[in-house]
């Protein structure tokens, strides 16, 4: 049942004391390495540092932060002063997707690449993956964390890896159909717009290619009922599973389990995790129903690594117990902080809004849809937040669709949007995450 079965049921306040074993080691480590953290922590005493509470003590960091210290690099440290290492230790280089800006870089160190070797294992095992599945990876840019991290997580594991990321949407069904893939890994609007496209590219349902089993990640949405349900039609899947990682801590550090009620925190070995409330930054307790943003130490990473970062992911707590026997709490992920939007006075996530509109209109809808912004800046919304869904055909629309939508919200939400039904295949797949915002073009 566990890749790692010592850290996955270890008792929660058992893995705490852990993390606070290893710490200091590690604070002192970045301390002696780079130069950022040499001046940024000269004023904490590690001794000191032995509970969650003490861990208020040391600043928080940021993905802008990051992207400053990186605007400063050269040739000697090509990843700028938060790098530990030298270069010539340095055996690959990942990147955040760059979707909220400047890309951030992030190395790794022959060490490095084997702790996420095992990491990664033990969360596409806590997905399902066994040794004797053929699994379709579908990511296409091995720069992101989702492309060799992953395909190198897998293939530890055992099972069979088919990685056709790079070729066209015909080639990879027909790769997919060809080797007898039975799971497919993609984020979650990736695994949707395949299913579409199968039928024009393969000349075949989607449900006859005999996938079994469906990991998704990358961007919110596998916690929402409609989307999961609809993937498990569309490929007549057993199974759905969550995933989610962070190119600048962890490639992946949750999975979901065969419960399929949230994701567990499978990193415990390498990472410290935290919640905290996203405004007053105070922590809160690992409780079933709490809201909070997850916040990183990689105490494993030797190159570049990262002490007690924001990582802007809102989560729901799902659960502090399971049935598969992980002790870690179950999550959802909700939204990012950094996609809050305010109608006058009401603060709402565009998953939120979508959360919402397929709960109540999933079968006439093809689950895309996307909030649009006048400028990039835009947060406030005086008038109804535009937004864009894609209906799933002319014939499957209802009379009065879009006011009953538009109600539902208001109801709901406590906030206005104008629901603009586009036509199928309007809003634009990708092969990576299908963002929830776009800019209007002007």
């Amino acid at each position: 049942m566990y890749w790692n079965k010592e850290f996955e049921t270890m008792p929660w306040l058992e893995v705490h004391n852990y993390w606070f074993k290893k710490l200091p080691s590690f604070i002192e480590y970045i301390k002696n390495n780079s130069e950022y953290y040499k001046k940024r922590l000269s004023s904490i005493e590690v001794s000191k540092i032995k509970t969650m509470e003490d861990m208020r003590e040391i600043p928080f960091l940021t993905k802008n932060e990051l992207r400053e210290i990186q605007l400063h690099s050269d040739r000697k440290n090509p990843l700028g002063k938060i790098q530990a290492v030298k270069t010539e230790e340095i055996v690959q280089v990942i990147s955040s997707s760059g979707t909220s800006g400047r890309p951030v870089y992030y190395g790794v160190t022959k060490k490095d690449v084997e702790v996420w070797k095992d990491a990664i294992a033990t969360l596409y095992y806590t997905a399902g993956v066994r040794p004797d599945d053929i699994v379709a990876h579908t990511t296409g840019i091995p720069l992101f964390a989702g492309g060799e991290a992953y395909f190198a997580g897998i293939r530890n594991i055992g099972a069979m890896t088919v990685w056709p990321g790079n070729l066209s949407t015909s080639r990879m069904l027909e790769t997919i159909r060809n080797l007898h893939c039975n799971v497919i890994q993609a984020t979650v609007s990736f695994n949707l717009y395949l299913a579409e496209r199968c039928q024009d590219a393969l000349g075949v349902n989607p449900r006859e290619l005999g996938i079994t089993k469906i990991i998704g990640g990358g961007e919110p949405g596998l916690g929402e009922e409609a989307i999961r349900q609809k993937l498990k039609d569309a490929w007549k899947a057993e199974t759905v599973r969550e995933i989610m990682g962070l190119a600048d801590v962890m490639p992946g550090m949750w999975g979901e389990c065969e419960d399929e009620t949230g994701m567990h925190f499978n990193a415990q070995k390498y990472v410290m995790v935290e919640l905290i409330d996203t405004v007053s930054g105070e922590h809160l307790p690992w409780e079933t129903g709490v809201i909070g943003e997850l916040i990183y130490t990689n105490f494993s990473r030797e190159a570049t690594p990262v002490l007690r970062y924001r990582s802007a992911d809102l989560i729901r707590v799902e659960g502090t117990s399971c049935a598969c026997g992980r002790m870690s709490p179950k999550i959802r992920c909700i939204g990012r902080a950094d996609d809050l939007l305010i109608f006058k006075a009401m603060n709402v996530y565009p998953s939120a809004i979508r959360d919402v509109v397929l709960k109540h209109f999933e079968k006439h809808l093809t689950g895309q849809m996307q909030v649009v912004k006048d400028h990039p800046q835009q947060v406030r919304f005086d008038r109804a937040i535009p937004v864009d869904i894609e209906f799933s055909s002319p014939e499957n629309q209802p009379a009065g669709l879009k006011q009953q939508i538009e109600k539902i919200v208001r109801d709901t939400l406590n906030i206005r949007i104008d629901a603009n039904l586009v036509p199928p295949n309007t809003i634009q797949r990708t092969q990576y995450k299908s963002p929830l915002i776009r800019v209007r073009e002007q």
